[in-house]
C-alpha cells in the first residue's frame, strides 16, 4: 500500500512516502514553523518526485501531537482535506509514539519526552499522554541511570539536568535524532 505522512508538531516539519513498508522518499526541514507557507507544495513535490500522483496513496497517515497546535492542525487540515477528496483512510499516531519508533539500543530504556515549556515534559504513563514537572520526571527514571536516552526535544532542552541526573548518555544523541520523523509514521 502507498502511503503519504506527514508530521508537523514541532518546528520540524516531515513528509514521507511509502510503499509495502519500504520508504521512497521522504523530506525533512527544520526551518521553524513554517508548515502553512510549504506543507502543500511539499506534498505535492513529494508525490511527483515518486511519479505517483495522489489518487495512487492509499492511506494518509498524520502526527496528533503533543506539540505545536498550529503545526498539528495544518497537517491534520491538508490530511483530511486530501483523505476525504480521495476517499482514503487516515490514521493518527501520537508524536511520542512517533520518537518511541524511531530507535533502537540494545540493552538501553528509550523514553520519548517533548518540551511542553515552563519546566514541564510530555510523557507518556500508562500509555497515556501527560504533562510532568521536569524534576519529577528525573526521579521516576533514575533507577535507569547509564542505562537510559531521552529522545525528543526535552533532551536538548533539559541536556543539563537529565546528563547529571540520569548520565551523560541520556542526551547523547546527535540533534538531529530528536526530531520526529514521517518515515517513522508511514510504516
Amino acid at each position: 500500500m502507498k502511503i503519504l505522512a506527514i508530521e508537523s508538531s514541532g518546528s520540524s516539519l516531515s513528509i514521507a512516502i511509502s510503499e509495502n513498508s519500504n520508504i521512497v522518499t521522504e523530506y525533512f526541514y527544520n526551518a521553524g514553523k513554517i508548515h502553512s507557507d510549504v506543507l502543500v507544495p511539499l506534498a505535492e513535490k513529494i508525490v511527483k518526485d515518486a511519479k505517483w500522483e495522489l489518487k495512487d496513496i492509499g492511506k494518509f497517515a498524520v502526527s496528533c501531537g503533543p506539540g505545536s497546535f498550529t503545526g498539528i492542525r495544518v497537517a491534520m487540515s491538508v490530511i483530511k482535506t486530501l483523505a476525504q477528496t480521495l476517499n482514503k483512510p487516515i490514521v493518527s499516531v501520537d508524536t511520542l509514539d512517533i520518537l518511541q519508533n524511531q530507535l533502537s539500543i540494545k540493552n538501553i530504556k528509550i523514553v520519548p519526552a517533548i518540551d511542553a515549556l515552563r519546566n514541564e515534559v510530555y510523557v507518556k504513563e500508562k500509555g497515556k499522554i501527560v504533562i510532568v514537572p521536569v524534576e519529577n520526571f528525573v526521579k521516576k527514571l533514575k533507577k535507569y541511570k547509564n542505562k537510559i536516552t531521552i529522545i525528543g526535544n526535552a533532551a536538548m532542552v533539559y541536556n543539563k539536568i537529565l546528563s547529571k541526573e540520569l548520565g551523560k548518555s541520556s542526551v547523547s544523541l546527535q540533534p538531529n535524532l530528536h526530531f520526529p520523523k514521517s518515515s517513522t509514521l508511514s510504516l
